[in-house]
């Protein structure tokens, strides 16, 4: 397969040549044309000229006599013949000496220049022109076909033909210059193009083969600069989402793997007689089994939502009784860690259009996560309708839901990552208390599929806010 330097090359090779070989053919036409047209003014300056001189000289003798001695001071070249006939027709003037006292029928002349004196014409003039390859042609019109009176005009002699020739090897040097010095300018150019590009299909190759931390080395300025930064960015991209696969595949064999520990452990134990089959051994089996349940269904609820094939059925829904259902539902684990679970919310507001069961998953994470990172204090869940909040980019009535603890805070570090999934702020403690870090990926998902927003406010040490925004109904 031909590379693209070569396919380049030839097209500007091509280009090249055809653009040189055009512009010499259209200036040789054109110089051609008007030198012609220069020598056929010149011939005619130069006849004119002469039979106002021969005209002169009749006036002052008052006949041909002694003509043929006069006539070749008027030559301007040797290789030229002049012929001068009277006015019956007779030939009393050749500096070729070959036609004298022949008529110009014989001869197969006619319509020469004339010769006047006094505006009375005596004779006319025919003027001889060499010819390249030893013809000859004369400034006048045909009447017979003699050899020797073959027309041209405008006609060229010899040493104007070979200034011609001159021009136009003059012309085909400066083309052969030209298009070289084109095509080494142009190979300069097609290699400065075709470098950045060779890195790029080099670089393609190596983030296929597995090199996700190869990068291209682009520093033009253009466009093909722009791409091997998009090229760069995209590596980068890819490095860090192959990065982060292979973090959540640790991350999620380790989670499995703690439950299916116990669970072997468990039952190994049992068949060996070190534990008795009695309820407490059962119950931590199917604790276990709970966990690895609600494991594999926030990662299919997960994967569902990130693929945009998470199914919801919508409905109007009274967010406020919603709410407060929920916050009650929570209040047996808040009390047994010493905590204060409160609903501020008004007695009516406009409904919003969700899917109920999705919204109380997203409450039930939120609540759980307030709850399992407040030793001491409060949790409290709240409810306001907003016109408008363009400091969150919220543009529409929406109701607001927000989940608020006095619990340890987040870093400003941790804070921009706390809706990822399977992050922890404190990986030790979330394990010890049961968190996969699949919980606030899934709020995420689950608001986003409702066309609503998610953020969090939070100091450490003082606690955290989780804010839900869904899209009211309009009334």
């Amino acid at each position: 397969m031909r590379s693209l330097r070569w396919k380049l090359g030839s097209a500007l090779l091509l280009i090249v040549a055809i653009s040189v070989g055009l512009m010499a053919y259209l200036t040789n036409l054109s110089t051609e044309r008007e030198f012609d047209q220069y020598v056929t003014q010149g011939n005619q300056r130069y006849v004119h000229n002469v039979s106002d001189a021969l005209g002169l000289w009749y006036a002052r003798e008052g006949s041909w006599g002694f003509l043929q001695f006069l006539l070749p001071d008027f030559l301007r070249s040797t290789d030229d013949r002049l012929v001068i006939a009277d006015n019956s027709g007779v030939i009393v003037g050749d500096t070729g000496k070959h036609w004298l006292g022949r008529t110009l029928t014989d001869v197969g002349l006619g319509n020469g220049a004339s010769i006047t004196v006094s505006r009375k014409k005596v004779g006319e003039l025919y003027l001889f022109l060499a010819q390249p390859g030893g013809g000859r042609g004369y400034m006048g019109s045909e009447r017979g076909d003699h050899p020797a009176a073959a027309p041209a005009a405008p006609a060229v002699n010899t040493p104007e033909q070979e200034f011609l020739d001159r021009v136009n090897r003059s012309l085909l040097f400066a083309g052969l210059i030209t298009a070289t010095v084109a095509l080494m300018i142009g190979l300069i150019l097609t290699r400065q193009l075709t470098r950045p590009i060779k890195a790029l299909v080099s670089g393609a190759s190596q983030i296929a083969s597995g090199n996700l931390g190869h990068r291209v080395d682009i520093r033009s300025k253009d466009e093909l600069g722009t791409l091997g930064q998009s090229f760069n960015a995209m590596a980068t991209s890819l490095d860090q989402v192959e990065q982060e696969r292979k973090r959540i595949i640790a991350d999620i064999a380790h989670e499995l793997r703690t439950p299916l520990t116990v669970i072997e452990g468990t039952v190994t134990g049992i068949e060996d007689g070190v534990f008795k089959p009695d309820k407490e051994r059962l119950a931590a089996i199917k604790e276990q089994t709970s966990l690895l349940t609600r494991l594999t269904s926030d990662l299919r609820d997960l994967s569902l939502a990130e693929s945009g094939q998470l199914k919801l059925a919508l409905a109007p829904t009274d967010l406020v009784d919603l709410v407060r259902r929920k916050v009650s539902q929570f209040e047996i684990p808040a009390q047994e860690k010493g905590l204060h679970l409160t609903a501020d919310l008004p007695d009516q507001a406009p409904k919003a259009n969700v899917d109920p069961a999705r919204i109380e998953q997203v409450l039930a994470n939120l609540i759980t996560n307030a709850i399992r990172h407040t030793a001491s204090g409060s949790v409290t869940v709240s409810l306001r309708p907003v016109k408008s909040d363009r400091y969150h980019q919220i543009d529409s009535p929406s109701l607001i839901v927000s989940v608020a603890d006095t619990g340890e805070g987040i870093s400003p570090e941790s804070l921009p990552h706390v809706f990822e999934r399977l992050y922890r702020v404190e990986t030790s403690r979330a394990r010890s208390e049961g968190g996969a870090g699949l919980g606030l990926a899934i709020v995420k998902q689950m608001v986003q599929a409702h066309e609503g927003k998610v953020w969090v406010e939070s100091e450490p040490g003082k606690g955290s806010t989780f804010y839900v925004a869904l899209p009211q109904i309009s009334t």
